[in-house]
């Protein structure tokens, strides 16, 4: 049987992934969508913004009840919404899954369990991904290959996610709220599980390198937001450099400075959210002889990209079927 050559490979099925994916089959491309985990969707739809607004808004029931007086049992309800209650995260997960499957069947995208690796520059112009899943490798032929690996936590140095101390990954699989949880870092996710844990019943605390909460947006936005987490019991450090986090027999402890003064916390769980770093490493993009294409100078109208090798933000995908085949 004659070779498959596909006319676009993407590898990583997130947000950028898997509607590159749909509009490349819209347009009638011959599209390859490899993803490393078992279900489609990445970062954004499993371990980020969809589960984390779910319980967003699910813990404000935790706090309007408390303020009209109604009391509930923490635990318990906590248990159900984080992910002790088995069958809740497991539904949720696989019914998200299915809709994304359905949508690759639908615009004739052929989904690809495994981890994808560029292997080199084209050859007569067309690139070789190698796919590697449970530990059998095989190569997979493209005419342009799209990066979307999408991006993982920063961790401070000398820490690697576990039990106690955690990313947007591990938080998110607690069996159990902790009764006290140290966030080092006040962007979108510390302020987010910290507002999450707080309804939740955790006693939490905020450290900040920056000056100002929520150093993004604008300073107003930063004031306003500190004045509604201080009147909500959380406890928080601005202008904060930790120094050491040191695993204990209670938990965590972290030793931080504020204007040259040292300070110490006991905490039963620490979260690091200092940001994300792009996932790039073992992908084999430096191996082709061009540099992959950037977002912002994407293919225009009847132009050939600079490289068959690019990365596409979610917004590109419109510039498609300009591609060649």
């Amino acid at each position: 049987m004659p070779e498959t050559i596909y006319d676009i490979a993407i590898i990583g099925s997130g947000p950028a992934g898997y509607t590159a994916a749909i509009r490349a089959g819209q347009y009638g491309l011959k599209t390859a969508l490899i993803e490393k985990d078992n279900v489609l969707g990445g970062t954004c739809l499993h371990v980020g913004c969809i589960p984390t607004k779910a319980l967003l808004f699910n813990a404000s029931f935790g706090t309007t009840s408390r303020s009209k007086g109604i009391r509930y049992r923490r635990c318990r309800r906590a248990q159900a919404e984080l992910g002790g209650h088995p069958g809740a995260q497991v539904e949720d997960r696989d019914q998200a899954h299915q809709g994304s499957r359905f949508l690759m069947k639908k615009n004739k995208v052929e989904t690809i369990r495994g981890y994808g690796k560029l292997t080199g520059p084209a050859q007569n112009g067309v690139l070789t991904v190698e796919v590697t899943a449970e530990g059998r490798a095989t190569p997979l032929k493209a005419k342009n290959v799209i990066l979307c690996t999408g991006s993982e936590a920063r961790m401070l140095p000398g820490l690697e996610p576990g039990d106690q101390v955690l990313t947007n990954i591990e938080i998110l699989s607690l069996k159990e709220i902790p009764k006290s949880l140290v966030i080092v870092g006040a962007g979108a996710v510390g302020v987010e599980f910290a507002s999450i844990f707080r309804s939740f019943g955790s006693e939490v605390t905020l450290i900040e390198m920056l000056p100002r909460w929520f150093p993004i947006e604008d300073e107003e936005v930063s004031k306003e937001l500190a004045r509604a987490y201080r009147k909500r019991g959380i406890a928080f450090h601005t202008g904060a450099k930790v120094d050491k986090v040191e695993k204990s027999k209670s938990g965590v402890t972290v030793t931080f400075s504020v204007d040259g003064k040292p300070q110490k916390i006991e905490t039963e769980r620490i979260l690091i959210a200092v940001g994300r770093k792009p996932r790039t490493d073992n992908i084999g993009w430096r191996k082709p002889r061009s540099s992959p294409t950037a977002a912002s100078s994407r293919p225009t109208a009847g132009c050939r990209p600079p490289s068959p090798v690019s990365t596409l933000s979610e917004t590109s995908c419109s510039e498609l079927r300009n591609w060649p085949t």
